[in-house]
C-alpha cells in the first residue's frame, strides 16, 4: 500500500478553504468569525475553546468503527450497510466514507489557530496571565488526543505544521515567564520514539511533546481551573480537558512506547485523586441517566446535543433495533463472544452493556435507560455521550504496566480493586496464574468489560500484538466472531500487519 505524507504548504492552503482543495480538509476554524473581532477579551477565548470540541461529538460514530467493530465483541446488526460491513470484516476499501477523518483535522486546525492566539486576549479582572495556562493545555492535550487516534488507525498520515506553536510562553504560579519549546524531550521520550518506523516519529514526537505541556498548563483542580472569569458550567470537570484525563491519556501513550514505569507513574497521579471508581449498583448510572455521568465513573466526555443537530445521535442510529427511534441497527453485540468475556452472572457490567431487546440483542449502552430492557431513549433525541477515560481503566492500565515491569503483585492488586468495585469475588494469593501473559490477559479482560463498545478493544489487542510482540493476538482473537469455516481465511487476512489500518484514498491527500 502507498502512502503519502504532506508537508506545510500544500495541507496549509487547504486546511483553510482556498479555492482548489478537496472538501475533505477544508476547515474553518474560527468558526466564521472574521480575525479582527476575535479573542479580544475572556469571552471570546471561552468560546473558542468549546469550539474546539465541535467537530468530535458527531463524529464519535467513526470511533465506535474504528475502536470496536474490527474487534471481536463487536458483529453486524439486521441493517445492513456495505461500508460498516466492511469494518466488521476488516476489509476496509479506500473509498470508505467512514475512514474521513477530517473531523480530527479540523479539531487540530482549531487547536493550532487557539494556540497562537490566545497570546492576544489582555487579562482583566481576575483574569491573570497564569489564568490563560489552561487554555494553553486544553489545546494540547486535544491536539495530542487527536494525534493518537490517527497514529494508531492509519499508521502514516500528515503532520499539519501550519500554525502549530513553536514555542510556548506562559506564566507559572510564581508569576515568573517560562517558555517551553515545542519539541523538548528528555532522553527516555528520545529512546522510545526511536522504536518508531520512521513514518510514526514525528507523530508520536509532536504527542508526547504535547502532552507534556498539556501536563504543566492544566491546573491540578478542574472546577477551579475555568474559574473565575470564563463563564464555567457545572459540567466542564467532564467535558473539559482536565488535569486527570491528560494523565490517563499520557499513560496510555507511554504503554504505546514501553515505557511502563512512565504509564504507572502517570496513573498514580490520578489514582491519588481519583481514589474511588464508583460503585456496582450505580455503574450503570453513566450510561442511562439523561444529564451528565458522575465524576466517580468517567474523567471526560464528549458530548451530543441532539437539539439543533441535523440527525439523531449516530450512536442510537447504528445501535438501535427500533426504527422509529432513528435506530438502523447497524451493529450489535457477538453474543458467543461476550459471553466468554463476561463470564460471571453477576457481574452488574453485563446489565448495561448489551440487552436483549424485542427478540434482538442490542448495545444498550447509546440507547438504554435501565438495566431491564424496558426504557430508551427518546427518538430521536439521545444525548449519550462518547467516554473518553474512566478512573477504572487507569488503574487497570497501571496494573499492565506494573505486569510488563516484573511487578505481579501490584498489578493483581490493581486488578482485584476494580472487581471490587464491582462487587465480584477478588482473587486470592495462589488462585489464578500469576506469569506475565496469564495476568495481562486478566487485565484486559477486565478492561474489556469496564470498556465493552467504547471503541477500545481494537486498541488493545493491537498494543498487545504490535507493541507487547503478542504475536497472533489480533487474528485469533478476531476470528472467534466468526463461524468456524470462515475463521482460518480470517486468521489468514489478519496475520499480515498491512490489515491492522485504515487505508485512505491518496487523491484526497493532493
Amino acid at each position: 500500500m502507498i502512502r503519502y505524507t504532506l508537508r506545510n504548504l500544500t495541507l496549509s492552503v487547504c486546511l483553510f478553504g482556498m479555492s482548489g482543495c478537496n472538501s475533505f480538509f477544508d476547515v474553518d476554524p474560527s468558526d466564521g468569525l472574521p480575525a479582527g473581532d476575535y479573542y479580544k477579551n475572556v469571552n471570546d477565548l471561552n468560546g473558542a475553546a468549546y469550539g474546539l470540541y465541535a467537530p468530535l461529538a458527531p463524529e464519535v460514530h467513526k470511533l465506535l468503527l474504528w475502536g470496536s467493530a474490527r474487534a471481536d465483541m463487536v458483529t453486524e446488526g439486521d441493517g445492513h450497510d456495505v461500508f460498516v460491513s466492511q469494518f466488521v470484516n476488516n476489509q476496509v476499501s479506500t473509498l470508505n466514507p467512514y475512514t474521513d477523518y477530517g473531523f480530527l483535522y479540523e479539531t487540530i486546525a482549531r487547536c493550532n489557530h487557539h494556540l497562537n492566539n490566545i497570546p492576544k486576549v489582555k487579562p482583566q479582572d481576575v483574569v491573570t496571565p497564569y489564568r490563560l495556562n489552561p487554555f494553553y493545555g486544553e489545546a494540547y492535550f486535544l491536539r495530542a488526543w487527536c494525534y493518537f487516534q490517527l497514529v494508531r488507525n492509519f499508521k502514516e498520515v500528515p503532520l499539519v505544521q501550519n500554525e502549530i506553536a513553536e514555542q510556548v510562553t506562559y506564566v507559572n504560579r510564581e508569576n515568573d515567564t517560562v517558555h517551553m519549546n515545542t519539541l523538548d524531550l528528555n532522553a527516555a521520550e528520545l529512546r522510545a520514539i526511536a522504536l518508531q518506523p520512521a513514518g510514526k516519529q514525528e507523530i508520536w514526537k509532536l504527542i508526547i511533546s504535547d502532552l507534556n505541556k498539556a501536563l504543566v498548563l492544566l491546573q491540578p483542580s478542574a472546577q477551579l481551573q475555568w474559574n473565575p472569569g470564563f463563564a464555567a458550567r457545572a459540567e466542564q470537570i467532564l467535558i473539559r480537558a482536565n488535569l486527570n484525563a491528560a494523565y490517563a491519556l499520557a499513560c496510555e501513550v507511554a504503554l504505546w512506547n514501553r515505557q511502563y514505569r512512565e504509564a504507572s507513574n502517570f496513573a498514580d497521579v490520578v489514582l491519588n485523586y481519583k481514589t474511588s471508581v464508583g460503585g456496582a449498583s450505580t455503574w450503570s448510572t453513566q450510561y442511562t441517566v439523561a444529564e451528565m455521568p458522575s465524576a466517580n465513573y468517567t474523567l471526560l466526555v464528549f458530548t451530543y446535543q441532539y437539539a439543533g443537530a441535523f440527525n439523531t445521535n449516530r450512536l442510537q442510529e447504528f445501535t438501535s433495533s427500533v426504527e422509529a427511534d432513528g435506530g438502523a441497527y447497524y451493529l450489535k453485540p457477538q453474543m458467543e463472544v461476550c459471553d466468554r468475556i463476561f463470564d460471571e452472572s453477576l457481574d452488574v457490567r453485563r446489565r448495561s452493556s448489551w440487552m436483549r431487546v424485542n427478540r434482538k440483542d442490542v448495545i444498550w449502552k447509546y440507547i438504554g435507560r435501565d438495566e431491564e430492557g424496558k426504557a430508551m431513549r427518546e427518538p430521536y433525541q439521545s444525548t449519550a455521550p462518547w467516554h473518553l477515560y474512566h478512573p477504572s481503566e487507569v488503574y487497570l492500565m497501571k496494573g499492565i504496566a506494573e505486569n510488563r515491569l516484573g511487578n505481579s503483585g501490584a498489578a493483581f492488586e490493581m486488578l482485584n480493586r476494580v472487581r471490587a468495585s464491582r462487587e465480584l469475588l477478588v482473587y486470592l494469593e495462589g488462585e489464578i496464574p500469576m506469569d506475565l501473559i496469564s495476568l495481562e490477559d486478566m487485565l484486559f479482560k477486565e478492561k474489556a468489560r469496564e470498556t465493552a463498545f467504547e471503541g477500545k478493544r481494537w486498541y488493545d489487542l493491537l498494543l498487545m500484538e504490535e507493541v507487547f510482540g503478542r504475536t497472533g493476538m489480533i487474528a485469533h482473537s478476531v476470528a472467534r466472531k466468526y463461524p468456524a469455516e470462515q475463521q482460518a481465511a480470517v486468521i489468514e487476512r489478519l496475520s499480515d500487519p498491512e490489515n491492522w489500518y485504515l487505508p485512505i484514498e491518496p487523491e484526497r491527500w493532493k
